[in-house]
């Protein structure tokens, strides 16, 4: 009985530690009402960069995908969310491999684009839309957005984006309307160039770009 509660120990340990920090591995899409999962937090080593707002009518060059890389499972998706439950969202290449992770904390308020909140429990969709080459998304519903004392989080995985040999990576970029300026945000990069992670407030455009 001792051996069978260690060997119960250790597979839920073992469970615990799933994370996108592993771009090779898909992760579980979970949802628990007040729950808490466990840290999507890459372990690799990081560096954060902040960059400036772009002006006027400057655009960033978008990046595109490496030629012949694997599809991703959708383009265009509408995730089922809950106001109040700690959720992640993925979308990932055909061959398992990430592209987007969207982790909602439980403590996340969502405000509808009225700018209303909604209240505790009450269901509302996150749709998703990804070129099919370039490497840019938006969010939609448009206008809508989060507070709250822990951000929304958004990993962009760099497996197949074509991020040139100079060695530097890129930003991930936003845009509220299609009329707009662009503005390059503070991005958390992988010294490995696997991922990219930003903070999500607002659902509008997005981009990973120079």
């Amino acid at each position: 009985m001792r051996r069978l509660t260690i060997l119960i120990g250790i597979v839920a340990l073992l469970a615990g530690c799933d994370s996108p920090a592993d771009p090779g591995v898909a992760p579980t899409i979970s949802a628990a009402k007040g729950g808490r999962l466990a840290s999507l937090e890459p372990t690799s080593a990081t560096t954060t960069r902040t960059t400036e707002t772009t002006t006027g009518s400057a655009e960033p060059q978008v990046l595109q995908f490496v030629p012949g890389s694997p599809a991703l499972t959708t383009y265009d998706t509408t995730f089922s969310a809950h106001q109040g439950w700690q959720q992640n969202f993925v979308i990932r290449h055909e061959d398992g491999n990430y592209f987007l992770v969207l982790d909602v904390p439980n403590s996340a308020q969502f405000v509808d684009a009225d700018g209303t909140p909604l209240p505790d429990g009450e269901a509302f969709g996150l749709r998703a839309r990804v070129d099919s080459s370039a490497v840019s998304f938006e969010f939609e519903p448009h206008g809508s957005y989060f507070t709250g004392p822990r951000p929304v989080v958004l990993w962009v995985y760099l497996r197949y984006v074509d991020v040139g040999s100079g060695g530097d990576l890129p930003d991930v970029w936003y845009q509220a309307e299609t009329t707009d300026p662009w503005s390059a945000l503070s991005t958390t990069v992988d010294k490995s160039g696997k991922w990219l992670k930003i903070e999500l407030r607002h659902f509008s455009n997005y981009a990973v770009a120079w």
